[in-house]
């Protein structure tokens, strides 16, 4: 097995870096140190102030909008900017919009001080503010909270709604309940309870998005699957997708574009989620002996009053 000195006191990892699931699980429950309730307060007040933003901006839209539908019917009121009523609800609406740019200075600033931080601004692509979204749902990426246990990336995967269901094979274990076929990615089914968090997918699925975007010209193609040149400037996860796709058009020729692109959008979330994971380790003193030192420095800073 892996050497002791590469886990934190007591815990064995196999040749993997996964846990021992021997008698050698620490006695005591893993306290989650990467879970930051700062941060998911800030990621949560960011969600309300941006959902009663788009309504008020939505309801001011419609109180003042003079131009008819294509259906030439006017549904608006057509009231001037000018109009005093109309004039204070537009300055609550600005007051709003700044109290949401206030929010996201925050939660951008709470993530630039987590642990994690560092690893989030080296990445290309993934901002401050969703990778912070990221993590205010899935907690500490390498703990469950509710187990008091460390937790291996299939079940990351799995809490993130990134697993394949197990079906009906009895020789494994199934991470849902949910009647789909094995072998097949766990999807939400009307009438079921799904044991995923859907929130913590998305915002996966959102900074992947982004590192679409981060495409060297030099590696642009007419078919829309880069061809990547050595140390090109792109996103290491739109080089994921790429790599995916290229496989899939041999493997799977019958699938369309739309069918490629989202297996390749799956596969580099699970490789994103991954990196976090493998990060969240090192921090936790898997990998070195700077991760103690990082968290009891940032213990030190949330508990000091």
């Amino acid at each position: 097995s892996a050497p002791n000195e590469l886990a934190p006191a007591g815990i064995k990892t196999d040749d993997g870096g996964q846990l021992s699931r021997s008698t050698h699980e620490p006695t005591a429950p893993v306290v989650p140190l990467l879970d930051d309730p700062t941060l998911a307060l800030a990621a949560d007040t960011l969600d309300d102030l941006e959902r009663v933003k788009i309504a008020s901006q939505n309801r001011l839209r419609s109180l003042t909008d003079d131009t008819p539908d294509a259906d030439g019917v006017l549904r608006g009121s057509a009231m001037p900017l000018t109009h005093p009523e109309v004039a204070r609800l537009a300055a609550l609406v600005q007051m709003v919009e700044a109290a949401e740019h206030q929010a996201v200075l925050n939660l951008q600033r709470a993530m630039r001080n987590h642990p994690l931080g560092p690893w989030v601004k080296a990445q290309r692509g993934i901002g401050e503010k969703q990778a912070a979204r990221l993590l205010a749902k899935i907690g500490d990426p390498c703990v469950n909270a509710t187990a008091g246990t460390y937790r291996t990336v299939s079940q990351l995967w799995a809490y993130c709604g990134l697993h394949v269901v197990a079906g009906g094979d009895p020789g494994q274990r199934a991470f849902d309940t949910q009647s789909q076929p094995a072998g097949v990615a766990a999807r939400r089914q009307k009438g079921q309870k799904a044991n995923w968090s859907t929130d913590a997918k998305t915002r996966a699925w959102l900074i992947v998005q982004s590192c679409m975007k981060q495409l060297d010209a030099s590696c642009k193609t007419d078919t829309g699957i880069a061809e990547h040149v050595e140390g090109c400037g792109c996103s290491p996860y739109r080089v994921v997708i790429d790599q995916r796709r290229q496989r899939t058009a041999t493997t799977h020729p019958e699938w369309t574009p739309g069918h490629s692109l989202n297996d390749a959008m799956r596969v580099a979330s699970k490789r994103l989620l991954r990196d976090l994971w493998r990060e969240a380790r090192r921090c936790h003193g898997f990998a070195d002996e700077g991760g103690p030192t990082v968290i009891t420095a940032y213990i030190n800073q949330h508990t000091t009053a």
